[in-house]
């Protein structure tokens, strides 16, 4: 039984369910490489369209082998509309396939993909993020169900808001909040604005960010600023006063307007409070969420989802302080995984009907390497004539680790691709960044000329499961997703200071010995090497994009940071030289030009034909510094490099075969 799972809003995605096991699942927004997927509506059909190819094709599938389809989306507001999602895939999906949630799905979905995957037999499922489904008037916030392989879900509770707000709108400028806020993904949301943690160009916030902000802070009140929490539940009434009365909002005519700190303004100490404060009191919040959903459950274990869970210091929390027996966060906890809880709610509970004989217990996920295979030779070497690159192709694997430990050895900073990319936002070992977690500066060097991001922002570490131990206070018995953050013992900190962030705290991957493959053989020779028996791990992607999906990707990120050396599948690719390149002037960047004089000067002195060590001599700037600040203007799209594609997308289509055969299904 094959069905496939498509998530219709924001995170769009797709996800493969054969027999009620997640098979393979991609976000659209690592097709397109932009962040949330975002496409204009009138090519958005033809977008999803790609993305089932991708998943198809990936599978060794056609559209024909698909036994159903069903789709969810946070902006269906009855039944009928919900029944009516899969109208926007037109064709591709046969009304005679199609199937629906039960209307409100988006935190049915989220739970579903949760329980599904926990390899628990019940659990008291917990959804938790800014807003769901339009429900009477309302919308989503907080909602607990009651999951156990027997019987269908029941819901437990479901806090709603009213579904007209919308926080953090942009209005003329300026970002303004609902005159009450409500749910704690709302409010967190806020603070993350307030704090100017958001993505560039868009409304988004970037909540991570404020998670790493506030070990560097202290609580502004031993008392609640934000959330009350009491036994009538939460409270935010307090919220946008406490915002005004520190400064960070104002009561002008039209409401309530946000005061954020400003692009380029400095993280005073007053922002890294605030940060702690949130932190503390959403961590408090959920806390009582979710031990009011255990004392309504039967169960003993909890099954989380919704992005407010990708907050892994408030996972730990709960995992070492609750009276459970069993934990499980969905590693896509954000919206793209509502695509495989679409599919397997449908799996478990419509095409199968949930009875006394089914199974007693979920399976458990084994890991979430979902997306499409990438790293076929042919493939490899397209990517590598189209950069005019020379790769060294390594004979096997143990040339192939042997290499990249040995560089990871001596500080050197590596891209890490290999063949299926993970499903979520957490880079695993098949599309990752990867560092010595000791070497003094590391950290640094990498946020500032690799990511291109704000210097407090800790990394995590992959680390050999059996070993985790040793270096870390775990309160879970694996992580294997990186969803948990962990104490460094004491006396390991300083052997792996640049995993441990300024509260003495890891957020880590646990890997297992088995199935083990090949990112555990390199952090196994890496152990070998320097005794340490993990690394430094962060998603390959640069500040503002998403996580690379093909080798194409992967080439155009070598091409845009300073990467010492890059391995895709069995190719290995040194860095550029940078300085005899020659950068081409862009007419996409912002509208307000560069801020840095520097970049300035530069930019006047491009001409398509000045490498950049001559423009760094004629600038007066040093050759290094200038490189580093071209890659910045790169990645801001003031420049690109001539000769090389600035639109790889265009050239990385899906294979004319699977094409031919999408037609002739249809």
């Amino acid at each position: 039984m094959r069905i496939v799972g498509v998530n219709l809003s924001h995170d769009s995605s797709m996800s493969l369910v054969e027999d009620g096991r997640v098979t393979a699942a991609l976000a659209l927004e690592r097709i397109t490489q932009q962040k949330r997927g975002t496409v204009p509506w009138h090519e958005y059909t033809l977008a999803m369209t790609r993305l089932a190819v991708e998943v198809l094709d990936g599978a060794g599938l056609t559209i024909d082998d698909v036994d159903y389809w069903i789709g969810t989306s946070t902006e269906s507001g009855d039944q009928d509309e919900e029944s009516r999602l899969l109208d926007i895939l037109g064709v591709l999906a046969p009304e005679r396939k199609r199937l629906s949630l039960p209307h409100p799905a988006h935190h049915l979905a989220h739970a579903s993909a949760a329980f599904y995957t926990s390899g628990l037999s019940d659990a008291a499922a917990v959804v938790v993020d800014t807003y769901g489904s339009i429900f009477n008037g309302h919308r989503e916030r907080e909602t607990a169900f009651e999951f156990d392989m027997r019987s269908r879900p029941k819901e437990l509770f479901r806090m709603t808001r009213a579904s007209t707000r919308i926080a953090g709108t942009i209005h003329n400028g300026g970002i303004f909040l609902p005159e009450n806020i409500g749910g704690l993904g709302e409010l967190y949301r806020i603070v993350t604005l307030t704090l100017g943690f958001r993505e560039s160009g868009t409304a988004y916030d970037d909540a991570g960010k404020t998670m790493g902000l506030a070990p560097y802070g202290k609580p502004l009140s031993a008392q609640s600023m934000f959330i009350e929490v009491s036994g009538d539940g939460l409270s935010f009434d307090d919220a946008v006063k406490s915002l005004v009365d520190l400064g960070f909002a104002a009561y002008v005519e039209s409401g309530a307007q946000l005061m954020p700190r400003q692009r380029g303004e400095a993280i005073s100490q007053l922002h890294m409070d605030l940060a702690c404060q949130i932190q503390t009191e959403f961590e408090e919040a959920l806390l009582y969420l979710t031990s009011k959903s255990l004392r309504m459950s039967s169960s003993r274990n909890l099954a989380l989802s919704g992005g407010c869970f990708l907050n892994s210091t408030a996972n730990t929390r709960l995992a070492r302080e609750l009276d459970i027996d069993g934990i499980a966060v969905f590693p896509a906890a954000t919206d793209d995984g509502n695509a495989a809880g679409a599919a397997l709610y449908a799996y478990y509970n419509i095409v199968n009907e949930p009875t006394e004989s089914a199974q007693t217990t979920a399976y458990t996920l084994p890991d979430v390497y979902l997306g499409p295979p990438r790293t076929s030779s042919d493939r490899i070497e397209q990517a590598s004539a189209t950069w005019h690159c020379e790769p060294v192709h390594h004979p096997d694997e143990d040339s192939l680790v042997r290499s990249a430990a040995a560089a990871i050895e001596r500080g050197e900073i590596i891209g890490w691709f290999q063949d299926r990319a993970e499903y979520g936002p957490r880079a695993l070992g098949s599309r990752s960044i990867l560092c010595h977690p000791g070497i003094p500066g590391m950290k640094d060097k990498l946020n500032a000329r690799v990511k291109f991001r704000e210097g407090f922002r800790p990394f995590a570490a992959s680390v050999l499961g059996e070993r985790a131990a040793e270096f870390f206070e775990i309160p879970v018995p694996e992580s294997p997703f990186m969803l948990f953050v962990c104490p460094v013992i004491d006396g390991k900190r300083r052997i792996v200071e640049e995993v441990t962030h300024v509260d003495g705290t890891c957020r880590i991957q646990t890997v297992a010995e088995e199935p083990g493959g090949l990112f555990r053989k390199l952090i196994e020779r890496f152990d070998e090497l320097t005794g340490i028996p993990m690394i430094l791990n962060t998603s390959f992607n640069l500040r503002t994009r998403p996580i690379v999906e093909t080798p194409g990707d992967a080439l155009n990120c070598l091409f845009g940071s300073r990467l010492d050396r890059l391995y895709i599948g069995g190719y290995e690719f040194s860095a550029p030289a940078f300085p005899d390149m020659v950068p081409t002037s862009l007419t996409s960047g912002s509208d307000r030009g560069p801020s840095d004089p520097r970049e300035a000067k530069i930019l006047s002195l491009v001409d398509d034909s000045r490498s950049v060590r001559r423009i760094a001599e004629e600038a007066g700037i040093d050759c290094d510094e200038a490189v580093n600040l071209v890659l910045d203007m790169r990645r801001r799209e003031f420049l690109d490099w001539a000769g090389l594609p600035n639109r790889y997308r265009e050239l990385d289509i899906p294979t004319p075969q699977y094409q031919q055969n999408f037609r002739e299904s249809r």
